[in-house]
Order: C-alpha cells, then sequence, then structure tokens
C-alpha cells in the first residue's frame, strides 16, 4: 500500500511517497519517473513537490493509496501559536540579557522562563557551535529542526547550534528567550605561507614525497586526497606520482593559496607510476610497520617484509607475522634476532599464555619466526630450533544464527545498500572482504553465479547468486549507480571498507533485539549450517565456502539442529514414563 504525507525537505514543503522496500517494481518505478518523483536518502522516501499540478500527477498515476496526516508548522502557523508568557518590559528583558563575562558559558546553565517540560540547558561552547540540551518535546523540536545551522549530535544528545546572529535568533524565537551571548564565529584568516615541497621518494620512486607547513586546514586538506598515505618517520604524506594526482594535488589547494615547489627530476611523473589497490594496501601496511619498528630493528623487519613481499603472501599476512614478531624482539629489549634461543621463545610463549592471549595469537608468532629464520636467515639445518612447541588450540564452535533470526536482522535493516550487503553474506555465504570488494563484472544474472576473485589463499571459486537477490541488486543498482564495485566507499571508486560492514552488522542485531554477539561473519556459518540442515552434500559446502580441507567444513555438522534435534536426554524420557496414559 503506497501512503503519502507532507515532508519538510531541503528548506521547502514536499509530498513524501512512502511503500515497503519489497514493493518496488518495475511498474512503479515507471510511475515515479512520469511524475519526476526524486529519492531522499535522509528521509528514505520519494517526493515530488508540495503543489496542485504535482499531485494531480501523482493521483492519476497512483489510484490506490493512503493520505497520512503529520502535524506540522509553517510559517504563518508559527506565528499565530500561544507563546509561554515571558517579560515584555523593559527592565526585565534588559535584565534577561546576558552579560559578556558572565555565566553563559558555564556547564549546565539553566534558561528562565521557558516550557519547564524541555529542562532546557545551555553547554559550554564547543568550536563554533553553542551546545543546547533539552527533553524532547514536539511543538519546539520539529520547529528546532527546520532551522539551518543546528545539528543533532546522537553521541552526546544534544543540538549543535552554529554560532552566527541569524541562528540565534532564529533558535531563540522557537523557544521565546534570550539564550546566547554574542560571541559568533569568526573564521580564522588563512595564512599566506602554506607550502608544500614535492620531493622525490627513494623507497618507492612510483610516489612522490610532500613536505608541507603545520597547518590543519592544508592537512585536512592533503588528508582527504586519494590514495594519500602519512609516513611518520619522514612527516610527510606520500601520493602516487601519476599525472592525475599532480594536477588533482594543485587543485585541491588553489583555495589556500597554497605556494608549490618542486624538486622533482625530470619525466619523474608518469601514468605508469598508476597504483593498484592490491599494490596501494600492501605499500601502506609496509610504511606502518616500518613505522612502528625501532630504527636499530629496522633492517631486520625490512627484511622479513621484503621476504613476505617476494614469495606472494597477502597484506593481512604480512601485518600479522610482521606485528608479532616486533612483539617479540619487544619483550627481550630488541635483542639481535640471531642470539634468540629456543628457550627464549618458549618463555616468551609461556608469559604470552599467563596473561590470557589466545593460542591464535600463540602460533602466529610460532609461525612468523619459523618463516623468519628459514627463509631470511636460511637456518634449515638447525632443525632443533625449527621445532618449537605450540600453544594447544582451543576447540570453539561457531555462532550460527537460526534462519528466523536472520529474517529478524534483514528486516531491521531500511537502507538499501546496507541490507544488500548483509543479504550477500548470508545468501552466497561471503566473507566480508569478499562482499566489499565484490565488482559488477564477476556477477552473472543468467547463470546465477558470482566468481570470488583472489579469495582467501588467493583462490578464485564460484558461489551461488540467489534468485531472492537479484531484484534487490536491480533497485540498489538504479539508485546508487555504483561503476566498478558493487559497494563503493567514503572516496568515489574505492571499495567499501570491512569496519562499516562489520558496524551495519552490529547495529542490525541491536535492532532487531539479538542477546547473541556475533559479528557479520556469522552470517556465513548460518549459510553453511542452514545448506547442511538441508540436506545439501558436505562436499558442495566446502567448495562454496572456499576450504581447502573438508575438515574445516565438517565443524558445521557439529553445530548443525539436524545432529541434535532427533536424540532424547534420559531425564525427558523419565518424564515421559512418568505422565498418566489417558
Amino acid at each position: 500500500m503506497i501512503s503519502i504525507r507532507k515532508i519538510w525537505h531541503r528548506g521547502t514543503l514536499k509530498i513524501g511517497i512512502y511503500f515497503p522496500y519489497t514493493n518496488y517494481n518495475s511498474a512503479i518505478k515507471e510511475n515515479l519517473s512520469h511524475i519526476d518523483a526524486q529519492f531522499s536518502k535522509t528521509k528514505n522516501c520519494w517526493y515530488i513537490p508540495y503543489t496542485k499540478q504535482a499531485y494531480k500527477k501523482f493521483k492519476h498515476c497512483f489510484a490506490n493509496y493512503k493520505i497520512e496526516t503529520v502535524t506540522t508548522t509553517n510559517k504563518t502557523t508559527a506565528k499565530k501559536r500561544d507563546h509561554l508568557p515571558i517579560s515584555t518590559s523593559n527592565k526585565e528583558a534588559t535584565a534577561m540579557q546576558p552579560k559578556e563575562k558572565k555565566t553563559l558559558d558555564s556547564a549546565h546553565k539553566s534558561v528562565q522562563k521557558i516550557d519547564p517540560r524541555l529542562k532546557l540547558k545551555v553547554l559550554p561552547t564547543v568550536g563554533k557551535y553553542w551546545v543546547l540540551q533539552c527533553h524532547y518535546v514536539e511543538k519546539y523540536i520539529n520547529r528546532l529542526k527546520k532551522v539551518k545551522g543546528v545539528y543533532w549530535n546522537n553521541h552526546h544528545k544534544v543540538y549543535m547550534v552554529y554560532r552566527h546572529p541569524k541562528v540565534k535568533q532564529n533558535v531563540e524565537t522557537i523557544f521565546g528567550t534570550l539564550l546566547f551571548d554574542t560571541n559568533f564565529y569568526k573564521k580564522e584568516k588563512q595564512s599566506n605561507n602554506l607550502k608544500i615541497n614535492i620531493l622525490p621518494y627513494e623507497a618507492d620512486t612510483r610516489y612522490m614525497l610532500l613536505k608541507f607547513s603545520n597547518n590543519y586546514q592544508l592537512i585536512e586538506c592533503l588528508k582527504r586526497l586519494s590514495h594519500s598515505t602519512y609516513s611518520k618517520t619522514k612527516k610527510a604524506y606520500l601520493l602516487p606520482a601519476t599525472p592525475e594526482m599532480y594536477k588533482a594535488l594543485f587543485l585541491h589547494t588553489e583555495t589556500l593559496g597554497v605556494k608549490i615547489t618542486t624538486t622533482l627530476p625530470e619525466q619523474y611523473i608518469k601514468k605508469s607510476n598508476f597504483i593498484t589497490i592490491k599494490s596501494r594496501k600492501i605499500t601502506r601496511v609496509k610504511q606502518r610497520v616500518l613505522d612502528i619498528a625501532p630504527s636499530h630493528t629496522k633492517n631486520q623487519v625490512e627484511d622479513l617484509v621484503n621476504m613476505l613481499l617476494a614469495m606472494n603472501y597477502s597484506s593481512s599476512t604480512l601485518k600479522s607475522y610482521t606485528n608479532a614478531f616486533i612483539n617479540f624482539l619487544k619483550f627481550y629489549h630488541y635483542k639481535n634476532p640471531e642470539d634468540i634461543t629456543k628457550k627464549d621463545v618458549i618463555n616468551y610463549l609461556a608469559e604470552y599464555t599467563r596473561l590470557g592471549q589466545t593460542s591464535a595469537s600463540g602460533h602466529m608468532l610460532v609461525n612468523a619466526l619459523k618463516f623468519y629464520y628459514k627463509n631470511v636467515k636460511e637456518w634449515d639445518d638447525d632443525l632443533s630450533f625449527m621445532k618449537l612447541p605450540r600453544p594447544k588450540k582451543e576447540k570453539k564452535l561457531p555462532v550460527v544464527l537460526s534462519q528466523n533470526e536472520c529474517q529478524r536482522i534483514f528486516k531491521a535493516v531500511n537502507q538499501p545498500k546496507h541490507k544488500l550487503v548483509l543479504l550477500l553474506a548470508y545468501g552466497a555465504g561471503l566473507r566480508v572482504s569478499e562482499v566489499c570488494e565484490l565488482q559488477w563484472q564477476h556477477i552473472d544474472k543468467e547463470k546465477h553465479q558470482i566468481l570470488i576473485k583472489s579469495g582467501k589463499g588467493k583462490k578464485d571459486r564460484l558461489v551461488m547468486l540467489p534468485y531472492a537477490v537479484i531484484e534487490y541488486m536491480d533497485i540498489y543498482r538504479s539508485l546508487y549507480n555504483t561503476k566498478k564495485y558493487v559497494f563503493e566507499g567514503r572516496i568515489k571508486g574505492e571499495p567499501y571498507s570491512t569496519a562499516s560492514a562489520g558496524s551495519i552488522m552490529r547495529k542490525a542485531v541491536k535492532k532487531a533485539g539479538l542477546d547473541k554477539k556475533v559479528g557479520i561473519h556469522a552470517l556465513r556459518h548460518s549459510f553453511a549450517t542452514h545448506l547442511l540442515e538441508n540436506g545439501i552434500d558436505i562436499r558442495f559446502i566446502q567448495k562454496f565456502l572456499g576450504h581447502t580441507s573438508i575438515k574445516t567444513t565438517t565443524i558445521y555438522t557439529h553445530v548443525s539442529n539436524n545432529t541434535y534435534s532427533k536424540i532424547l536426554s534420559p531425564l525427558d524420557q523419565i518424564n515421559q514414563k512418568r505422565k498418566p496414559k489417558d
């Protein structure tokens, strides 16, 4: 059923069109296009102008609809509203006028002569904002939301009010009393001495090194450039030395009046310096690892990193091995690795276990040390050292959601992008990194297959594309129109971050009211378990999940409901015998 209501959007009234996400089809899409409707991500609805002509068009295209009445206040009705009685005499108005040096900036300053239900407080000023704390009273809050320069801070549960004369007047008119001082925000004058010096980066000639003035506006500008990486050791930003990035640097810093000088040699900037996402990930991880390594251990750490890269290990393995290796050296005050003995490793593992660390971390260290001494130091002859003890693994079962719980999670998510992330993770049994890096070219709708390129262990595999997801996918693409990646991140053309995908799952679980502590990977576990319960051969499930060994897949037999549902407890058998017969 389609419903319409009057909404306030972009500074004017609109007709909001609402209907369930599942009802969106080609007929509705065609009708919305005919009436020139636009989609609002903020209001999560389609909308048309609040005019008679637009409404007539809507009635012509949509026969069955419902009008929802919403109480709103516009400028004409706001003047007719009865305000609470406040003093109008000059003496009292003067008494209410805040003094410049006194207490309106004091913490939790209560404002007098206003609606007591609001319990309004003016909190200390933060940057360019006044801070208001109040209870929710609909007639005030609805008007406050319409004031340009006021936004709700969900973390601190307060309203942030931009320190501007017009904003001050609008807010104080709503509450019918003086609230703020006259200490308005003034933009800082930009420094005329901002400089950037572009230098060649000797460690990797595909990058250029940017030395810059210590100014927060300039730093924010450099930070937001795509593909930029900060080096703590060099105290400079690294950018790919390509013509596009070189032009982008001048374009983005032009408004700040930055003086840019370059000492790059001829033909240093070239198209062949373009850096792929894989290369960028590895470069970023390598840079961070070398930044945290002390200067006298940098050579050993760099040798380990270079050997890992030479053997084509992934960026996640590079990060895990090097971090474990550095922490181990730190424990022995950065002792020379050649002087490390087997007893030193055993003592470290014992201390590691005593501190309550997981066995997986211990295994990671043993793997890192074996890799270092075998491949970097080439100690193949010393077999005694290679026989290191390994912590006993905990045999943990995966957390699995029931189909009803999965359905509740999906229903709790309304945002199309977020919903599709979770549907693909469950419907195709994908890892979170595989969902985020999924590309349109790898989706075959005719065969109902998805090609996973370079998954865990650098393996390609084919997985199913659920029939139920195809319609959602078409709607999503019509709304977002992404080019390469199905899910794009903050920067256009870049894949969605795994941290954001994990946050979607946590919020959905909380909104669905589930008591289980689960992450997005639980959807992959649930996919495998539900297939097993439906009688699918475990060898097919192994192929879908991309497991090398069948032993990894057999863990789902321990959490399958079919395994235990038919077995009756001896206690239940006793109780059944005690029940009287009819």
